[in-house]
């Protein structure tokens, strides 16, 4: 009689992780949740953040007798809030500008560098409590990286990095405060990415991408994207109330600081102008962080409600009342290399969605095989204007069937892509490498 295979451990580094709601939580906190199905325990070592911070209490509560979490004192966390509005015109912006080039002309290779001895004091006690097969360690912010390196030289462990983003190759201006800063990112970005047993990346590109930088085979990159949580299938239902009331756009998450929404406003503005529309019959609701400068800068103030971010089972309540929603995605880099993290929540309510993304990426191809394509490129506020125009035309109708056992939602369900990150580990352990 054949005896039982051993469970295995997975030490995963990720200065991020839930409760907190950003910079890579989510994708974290469902691998934790959902790798003990596919014979993977875990422990998290993560950092120690402040009380100022959003927080999605749900999110850590799922995890309890399921995630072992270490949290290891973070300097930076102290000082820097995550998930505030970021203005991005006038003097607070420019003030902001200034201080980001400042912190990262000193710490390199981010501000999260402080963190290193306590989080490497932290994970050696973790690995010698309690016996770990593997270590995974996501970027960003690149610090992680550098952490689960020195852990997996320490133990001798095998060592996964997952890239939520490009890194030193980021086609994206102002990424680097120079071209010296991007060229030791890059050196450091191979000496860590050739250190590993495999590279994990969100979307193909990204992962071929990777390894063909940094010459490493391609075999060793998988894509293993972001998705949704098949026990939120249930939670998107249709809350909208019967009788008269005004059209609802909603969008909920990060409005990330290299988001231009200006040609949005001016496509809201221009509905407005030639009276197509009033604050009574559209309402635009921002569950997360907007700021408000452009909004009032354009009179638009009536037509907005913003709220704080709430946890994730909490966001298909703001789903569940919208008749449309509202996906932003910076054109170029992003539409190539990624996917719109909200999108596959979105895509669970089957409503209309109005994407300001670029047409043919990642994005717009999935939301078009879903049949929920509003799209226009998010600088073009004329068609902008009109998606908005044939999303209103709309209101009332009831939304698509949804099966999140079909395609095109299969392939983003994360079962099924944790059980390929599980597949991902075991041929790592088992072959040594």
């Amino acid at each position: 009689m054949t005896a039982a295979r051993p469970r295995r451990r997975l030490l995963v580094v990720s200065h991020v992780f839930p409760p907190l709601v950003a910079g890579g939580a989510a994708r974290m906190g469902q691998f934790a949740k959902l790798l003990p199905r596919f014979g993977w325990d875990v422990t998290v070592l993560t950092g120690q953040h402040n009380k100022g911070v959003s927080i999605d209490s749900l999110a850590i509560d799922a995890l309890e007798g399921k995630t072992t979490i270490v949290r290891a004192w973070s300097p930076t966390s102290a000082v820097a809030t995550r998930g505030r509005a970021v203005p991005r015109h006038g003097l607070k912006a420019k003030l902001r500008t200034a201080l980001r080039t400042a912190v990262m002309s000193v710490m390199f290779p981010d501000r999260e560098v402080v963190w290193i001895p306590a989080a490497v004091a932290a994970g050696k006690k973790a690995l010698a409590e309690q016996p770990h097969d593997a270590i995974l360690a996501t970027y960003s912010p690149g610090t992680n990286l550098i952490v689960g390196r020195i852990l997996a030289r320490a133990s001798g462990l095998p060592l996964v990095v997952d890239f939520r983003d490009l890194w030193a190759t980021l086609p994206v201006e102002n990424a680097f405060v120079s071209r010296a800063h991007r060229a030791a990112a890059l050196r450091l970005e191979r000496s860590l990415v050739r250190a590993a047993s495999r590279i994990v990346a969100v979307a193909p590109k990204m992962a071929t991408s990777i390894a063909e930088t940094h010459g490493v085979d391609v075999s060793r990159a998988v894509s293993i994207t972001n998705g949704f949580d098949p026990a939120d299938a249930t939670r998107a239902v249709d809350l909208r109330p019967a009788g008269e009331r005004p059209f609802r756009l909603v969008y909920t998450g990060s409005v990330h600081a290299h988001y231009d929404l200006g040609p949005f406003w001016d496509a809201v503005k221009a509905l407005h102008d030639r009276g197509a529309i009033t604050p009574q019959t559209l309402r635009i609701e921002f569950v997360g962080n907007l700021s408000l400068d452009q909004v009032e800068k354009r009179g638009l103030s009536d037509y907005v409600e913003t709220g704080p971010f709430v946890p994730h089972e909490k966001v298909f309540e703001a789903l569940g009342r919208a008749d449309a929603l509202l996906v932003v995605e910076t054109p170029g880099y992003y539409a190539e290399f990624s996917y719109a993290a909200k999108v596959f929540d979105y895509l669970l309510t089957g409503k209309p969605v109005v994407a300001l993304v670029e047409r043919g990426g990642n994005t717009y191809r999935l939301l078009e095989a879903a049949g929920v394509n509003y799209s226009a490129e998010a600088t073009d506020a004329a068609a902008i204007a009109a998606q908005l125009e044939r999303a209103i035309a709309q209101k009332g109708a009831a939304p698509r069937k949804v099966d999140p056992e079909a395609e095109p939602l299969r392939s983003f369900n994360r079962r099924v892509l944790v059980e390929r990150l599980a597949g991902v580990l075991d041929d790592v352990v088992g072959a040594g490498a």
